[in-house]
């Protein structure tokens, strides 16, 4: 059979003369337009017949763009629906609190009653507070809600929920676990979590192998990460989908609960409102209010963004950067140490940069809350020099920190800019750490490698891995403070898992065309030739000649030569006119297209659904060395820690009860 892609020799063999993308899809019928990459076009006119497209026709798109709201599914036909929230199966501390949420939908909003019973394993329990939250987010729809509810003992609750309407009736009944925790042995009095973002394990394989070398097939050394005492692994799903973002990922570490893409601190209720859907407790406000512990957030993303975010804010879209900020500011949320990206949130709308629409300045509003200040590693620098502060706020650029490589090893003005003096993930991490340990009642830090994710969305491995590289000595560091002492936990994980993989080596000097023709695999890839000349555990050149070959899982139409690019590009633009993604022209010019496989409008590498890697050191580290669901993070913090949250809101009962009726004009207590 001849390939369409190549032209006949004379002697019957084929030579392969370009690679046509399916841009041509994108319209309704049959292919359309052919656009050619590569050398050699069989036809220069396909290439001409394209659109011309220049990059600044096209847009950049954020991969974590959309917010899904899904309401509850209704029967066939007519009728209604009933969702209990939180779900069943939930856990949850004796003593946290949490928002119980029951949503009817398809139903008369004039005419519905819905009833509410809370049971344990003996009887009623007295559990719902009076005067319930009654809402209607949609014309057919009410909600009722109990705020800031807390499960007095251990054990198993049944919630039943009953709607009726002019509509019809429906029910559910779900189960909830509620457990106290018990250390069993040495309490942590301090908890240093680290987070990888995206960083799945072929991150760590490249990280160790250009950290640390191979040499006939023996690593020289591991990594930090590689030697913590005890390791397991972690399922990723939310209650949503088996495919997680960042947000609902990170928020099942914080809070013990599964939560739905884009949200964090909450169960994702029917309204469109990001600040209306039913909340749970994090950890971070489990800490000041049951302990005075301190909180520290590190991380080279926005300090708004979905991981730093979820370790105190509640919202239902990951976005809503504005809100959050103001959430950072309440008391039992405000962490005491915050360093990382984001100062256009925290900018009146007066200063170039700023993303406010006020002319509020949020760094001066943290400062008379008894914050330090620093916008960059000198100011940083000078700030713990003059005297540790009890408070530590640090912005150090207006969106994210530029990832190591382009701060540190191939500094680049027009990509730095006027932020030309970051501090990296080790300088923070030891700021952060100075800050906390002034708290004798323990802290806990969470140190976020944020751009291994945001690297490999443009599916960039270089970038990821040497992020990996800067997060895994912040470990090392963590491991250093610690290590004279015996109250400290050190977790290490990921939110999730990535699309790239390490299938061989790729050689720039090795002959061959298309540059697939230069990737080694099995005994054609050798050993990569990175160097480290001064010792710091980063090669000096991203570049070599022999460098790692990363494969994609799954990916958009994207040119590819597969060798280090020197400044990031992203793999694809969205086309505003069709809202679909095209090969971004600026992107290794001259290369093969190679053909996609993710929906036509994804500009970018996404998420997969493997578990991830944890590791753990420190008293109660041993809860780690399994399989975990993501919400067992939490409630093995918690245990390492010998959390046990007061109930004094419980003492009096006498305005709580086991059942509740809320009626279309009002809120009644009944039982």
């Amino acid at each position: 059979m001849t390939d369409p892609q190549s032209s006949p020799h004379d002697d019957g063999t084929q030579e392969r003369r370009g690679f046509f993308t399916r841009r041509g899809l994108l319209g309704t019928g049959g292919l359309a337009t052919a656009v050619v990459f590569g050398k050699g076009l069989v036809d220069a006119s396909s290439a001409s017949a394209a659109p011309a497209y220049v990059p600044a026709q096209l847009n950049a798109k954020d991969a974590h763009y959309s917010t899904t709201f899904r309401r509850i599914a209704l029967p066939a036909g007519t009728g209604s629906a009933v969702r209990v929230l939180p779900i069943d199966r939930a856990k949850f501390q004796v003593g946290a609190t949490f928002d119980l949420r029951v949503e009817a939908t398809g139903v008369d909003p004039e005419t519905t009653k819905i009833v509410v019973k809370v049971s344990d394993g003996s009887g009623p329990a007295p559990l719902l507070s009076p005067a319930p939250v009654r809402t209607s987010s949609a014309a057919d729809s009410v909600e009722v809600t109990f705020e800031d509810l807390v499960y007095p003992a251990e054990g198993t609750y049944t919630i039943a929920a009953a709607v009726s309407s002019a509509n019809g009736s429906a029910s559910q009944e779900v189960e909830h676990e509620v457990v106290l925790s018990e250390a069993g042995g040495k309490t942590a009095k301090n908890v240093i979590f680290f987070l990888g973002d995206g960083m799945g394990q072929a991150a760590i394989t490249g990280a160790r192998i250009l950290s640390k070398g191979i040499t006939e097939g023996k690593y020289d050394a591991l990594l930090e990460m590689d030697t913590l005492d005890f390791r397991g692994n972690v399922t990723t799903s939310g209650c949503d989908s088996i495919a997680t973002d960042s947000a609902n990922s990170m928020s099942a570490y914080m809070t013990g609960h599964k939560s739905a893409v884009n949200a964090m601190g909450v169960y994702p209720g029917n309204s469109e409102d990001p600040t209306a859907s039913p909340r749970v407790e994090t950890l971070a406000e489990i800490l000041k209010r049951s302990r005075d512990m301190s909180i520290g957030i590190v991380t080279t993303a926005e300090i708004q963004d979905a991981t730093p975010a979820a370790v105190f804010a509640h919202t239902r879209r990951r976005s809503e950067y504005l809100d959050i900020m103001d959430q950072a500011l309440t008391p039992g949320q405000m962490p005491d140490v915050f360093m990382g990206g984001g100062r256009a949130s925290l900018l009146p709308q007066s200063v170039e940069g700023s993303r406010r629409e006020d002319d509020r300045d949020l760094v001066e509003e943290f400062k008379d809350k008894g914050f330090a200040y620093a916008g960059t590693r000198t100011e940083l620098s000078a700030v713990m020099a003059a005297g540790t502060p009890d408070k530590l706020l640090g912005t150090f650029h207006n969106g994210n920190l530029n990832v190591y490589i382009d701060r540190e090893i191939t500094p680049n003005p027009d990509v730095l800019e006027q932020f030309d003096d970051q501090p990296g993930l080790v300088e923070m991490t030891k700021a952060a750490l100075k800050v906390l340990e002034k708290n004798d009642k323990g802290f806990f830090l969470m140190v976020e490698g944020a751009s291994i994710d945001k690297s490999e969305h443009p599916l960039d491995g270089p970038r990821a891995v040497y992020d990996t590289i800067e997060l895994d000595q912040a470990v090392g560091i963590a491991k250093e403070w610690a290590k004279d002492r015996d109250d400290t936990l050190i977790v290490v994980t990921a939110d999730h898992n990535h699309a790239m993989s390490i299938a061989g080596t790729h050689t720039l000097s090795k002959e061959g065309s298309p540059a697939r023709q230069q990737n080694g695999v099995y005994a054609d890839a050798g050993f990569p030739t990175y160097v480290d000349s001064d010792g710091d555990g980063f090669p000096d050149d991203p570049n070599p000649d022999v460098q790692l070959f990363f494969g994609w899982s799954n990916h958009p139409d994207h040119p590819d030569d597969f060798a280090h690019n020197a400044v990031l590009a992203q793999p694809a633009l969205e086309d505003p006119a069709t809202e679909q993604a095209f090969p971004n022209p600026d992107r290794d010019p001259g290369a093969v297209v190679q053909i996609g496989n993710l929906p036509l409008e994804e500009t970018n590498c996404v998420h997969t659904v493997e578990d991830v890697f944890i590791g753990a050191s420190g008293p109660g580290a041993q809860r780690f060395a399994k399989l975990l669901d993501n919400t067992e993070v939490f409630h093995n913090v918690c245990a390492a820690l010998g959390l046990q949250i007061p109930t004094y809101a419980l003492k009096s009962t006498g305005s709580r009860t086991a059942e509740a009726e809320v009626s279309a004009q009002q809120a009644e207590l009944v039982g």
